[in-house]
């Protein structure tokens, strides 16, 4: 497992307590995340919440691409950046963060996405972006599904409190698939349907 800054352990071990304490946080399968080597870890996404509910799986540090207007504040984008986060430019193609994604990956890190590309507001699952599986595929890592529950009635979209309520987390799986240059596009949509149906399987659309 790749070192990880005292200050960091120190934030995930708070975070842990806070959330089990405010939220009755419960996780089940986390023993599937790799402890070393790179990883796609693809969730869900119905809140803010949702990127530290899955940093609290693995003491590993991880890294988020975000969308770029979180950075506007200074303060505010230091921080988020000390935690991993980098820049991204939705609704084009951003090859400065599809650059950085695979360097994260070609470290050994992990690399956490959310491919429905925004927070969802009808609380189901919407339609998977192929960014995350091609990353995957390009660097010939693991993609680990995550099913995150609760986070949309503790901060919906819109909403500025928290309302304290149960937060559990699923996390399947690894899925290994192997890049077949002449059907690359069948590859994808094939690996983006496993995904959806292992995130079904655990829950997400209940």
């Amino acid at each position: 497992m790749e070192k990880v800054p005292w200050w960091y352990r120190v934030l995930w071990v708070t975070g842990i307590v806070i959330f089990r304490l405010i939220f009755g946080l419960e996780m089940k399968g986390k023993e599937n995340i790799p402890l070393k080597g790179g990883v796609v870890i693809v969730a869900n996404h119905r809140s803010y919440l949702d990127p530290i509910v899955v940093a609290l799986l693995t003491p590993r540090k991880m890294n988020f691409m975000a969308k770029e207007e979180l950075f506007n504040n200074p303060l505010f984008g230091y921080f988020i950046k000390k935690l991993g986060a980098f820049p991204l430019k939705r609704d084009k193609v951003d090859r400065r963060a599809y650059q950085k994604a695979l360097s994260v990956l070609k470290e050994g890190k992990v690399l956490t996405l959310f491919p429905e590309g925004r927070r969802s507001t009808s609380g189901k699952l919407g339609d998977l972006r192929e960014g995350s599986v091609r990353i995957a595929l390009h660097c010939k890592v693991p993609i680990v599904p995550v099913v995150i529950k609760g986070t949309g009635k503790a901060l919906p979209p819109g909403a500025k409190m928290i309302k304290p309520g149960k937060i559990e987390v699923r996390v399947g799986h690894p899925i290994f698939a192997l890049e077949q240059r002449k059907r690359e596009k069948k590859t994808v949509d094939d690996v983006l349907q496993r995904i959806r149906e292992e995130m079904i399987a655990m829950g997400v659309n209940k």
